[in-house]
Parts: C-alpha cells; structure tokens; sequence
C-alpha cells in the first residue's frame, strides 16, 4: 500500500504500524522523533498497535538540539 511519507509516497506493506515504518525507514526506537498520522500526534506507547491506512499522511520530525 501507499502512504505518503513527509510529502513522498512511500510503498509499505499491508497493515504496516507506525513502528514497522519507522524501522523501515532507519529510525530507532530510541531516536528523539515525533510521528504525526493526519493531524494527530501518535504517543510512543502506541507505536505498535498503530496501524497506517492507504494514504494516509505520515509527518516524522526529528527533535534538534542547538541554541
């Protein structure tokens, strides 16, 4: 299926979870990144029982630290 990734389509497989995308796409479980699905911000602790749907709109923001 289709989701679109941070404004690319990204091809994921069927019943993928917002954990096994961000596997997939290199991030950590321990990387400081927020994982947005639509409008809705998704907690860390439902990673793994967070199904994505064909097309939907995944935004992943890295935290950055600076000053």
């Amino acid at each position: 299926m289709n989701i679109i990734l941070n404004d690319k389509i990204k091809e994921v497989p069927d019943g993928c979870t917002v954990e096994q995308l961000c596997a997939l796409v290199g991030i950590k479980s321990d990387n400081p990144v927020a994982v947005a699905v639509g409008f809705d911000v998704v907690e860390r602790d439902s990673w793994s029982t967070t199904p994505l749907k064909e097309n939907d709109k995944v935004t992943i923001i890295g935290a950055v630290c600076g000053g």
